[in-house]
């Protein structure tokens, strides 16, 4: 499958358990600000970077985000990662909570941390189509492992927020 050994490490049975003590914060433009946004950003850079390590010779990526990109609302995208530009862009609205936005986080440094090299992505892509290309199963599934762990820990090193 994907060759990301660092990545199998945090391998772990899907299993939901909703947990009732932990608030739902929505995500709009009424309930938070932007300068929240953007500190909630990098705190979950970090957290990730803590959590799955770095690309060796690559700095850990940046995010822009904006409310609404038009392309990304036609497309139904929430984010992507650009490797060339090593930038995760995010689109805020159509993320229901704080742990969507997470999820969107994680799922794109996932790609951050799988290898480049001879376009696997890409062949996968052609192969087997989006949904079944072991990189994107891989992204979605470490998403939906950790967004509310890292959504926690994110909010308590903000102070509660």
């Amino acid at each position: 499958m994907i060759q990301t050994k660092k990545l199998k490490r945090h391998y772990r049975e899907w299993s939901y358990k909703p947990v009732k003590d932990i608030a739902i914060y929505n995500v709009s433009r009424r309930s938070v600000t932007e300068e929240q946004l953007n500190e909630f950003f990098d705190w979950c850079l970090h957290w990730c970077h803590k959590k799955f390590g770095k690309v060796k010779g690559k700095p850990v990526p940046e995010i822009e985000w904006s409310w609404n990109d038009l392309r990304y609302q036609k497309y139904n995208m929430l984010g992507e990662y650009d490797k060339d530009d090593n930038i995760i862009s995010l689109r805020i609205q159509g993320h229901r909570n704080i742990y969507n936005l997470t999820n969107t986080i994680i799922h794109e440094y996932v790609h951050y941390m799988q290898p480049t090299h001879a376009n696997w992505y890409e062949r996968y892509d052609k192969t087997n189509g989006y949904k079944k290309n072991p990189y994107e199963i891989e992204a979605y599934h470490l998403g939906d492992s950790y967004a509310v762990e890292c959504a926690v820990q994110v909010l308590r090193w903000m102070g509660g927020r």
